[in-house]
């Protein structure tokens, strides 16, 4: 198998991922995250100079780790902070300069089909027609089958955009309203979540002083599982959060907005659960790399 380098420059964080693949099969070698939270102080659109140089900073290190393990190709995308501003190009010279990386902002749509594509390859049997959600920092990503067509759509309502510009529930159910009411009429199965929320509820439910990937990864958990953890959360002063085990303490302070983000989508679609998944977007731009794809 060949190895590839993937990095995602999000709204919260700086992610690196090192996987080898072949055909379908995602391998993974060593996965990173840097805290950075781009999208901080963003008001009207605009990339702030010193979050902007954290996550340069971030890319940087991460880019020159996996020049150590020599991939046969690397890809840095950049997602919602990064497509929504106004001057994106401050973030695309930092990183290369940084890193002597181009960075690849990468439209809604993609972004919701490479985390489909690598959340489908994080399964050890088919399913059929699963419901792939996103939650990031900045926005969410649907992706599912409607017909026998894909459908690929990104909302903008995510974790730290929810805490930055101080969004209330009922705003939030109106945004998410007209994409889970196409998702409810093609009655999706298997409903998979992927990003921090997720995995951080999941690690949460499970306690987990340090975490662990493989106990996450393919973890049920149940709508009233999410509403109860949201409002013990939310009950909690920003300090008690940080120290709880499964959470790490520069999330705690966006953790009930992603939350509350998945019990709307939830009760919006009147599911029952939720399976987490490790498999994500960046398994997607490894098998997007492998095939040697354009993406836009």
């Amino acid at each position: 198998m060949t190895l590839y380098a993937a990095l995602d420059i999000g709204s919260n964080s700086v992610r690196l991922l090192l996987g080898e693949v072949a055909g379908e099969r995602v391998t993974p070698r060593r996965a990173e995250l840097r805290s950075t939270r781009l999208l901080a102080g963003a008001t009207g659109g605009w990339l702030q100079e010193e979050p902007v140089r954290r996550t340069a900073a971030a890319v940087a290190e991460l880019a020159g780790l996996a020049r150590g393990y020599n991939p046969a190709r690397t890809a840095c995308i950049a997602t919602s902070a990064a497509r929504e501003a106004r001057n994106p190009e401050i973030l695309a010279a930092a990183v290369a300069t940084g890193a002597g990386l181009n960075v690849n902002i990468i439209e809604g749509s993609t972004e919701a089909r490479l985390a489909y594509q690598g959340a489908l390859a994080g399964l050890t049997v088919p399913v059929a027609n699963p419901l792939v959600i996103d939650i990031g920092g900045g926005s969410t990503e649907f992706s599912w089958q409607e017909g026998r067509e894909l459908q690929f759509t990104s909302v903008r309502v995510g974790a730290v955009r929810v805490m930055e510009e101080g969004l209330d529930r009922e705003t939030i159910a109106t945004l998410l309203a007209p994409v889970l009411s196409r998702v409810r009429r093609s009655r999706p199965g298997l409903i998979i979540g992927t990003g921090g929320t997720f995995t951080t509820l999941a690690a949460l439910e499970l306690g987990l002083p340090s975490y662990q990937p493989d106990l996450v990864h393919g973890l049920v958990l149940t709508t009233g599982q999410v509403r109860d953890w949201r409002r013990r959360l939310a009950a909690l002063p920003l300090e008690a959060r940080r120290e709880l085990p499964g959470l790490q303490p520069e999330r705690a302070d966006i953790i009930v907005p992603g939350v509350t983000i998945l019990e709307i989508i939830l009760a919006g679609l009147g599911a029952a659960a939720v399976q987490v998944s490790e498999a994500d977007l960046l398994w997607g731009l490894l098998l997007a790399l492998a095939r040697g794809e354009q993406l836009e």
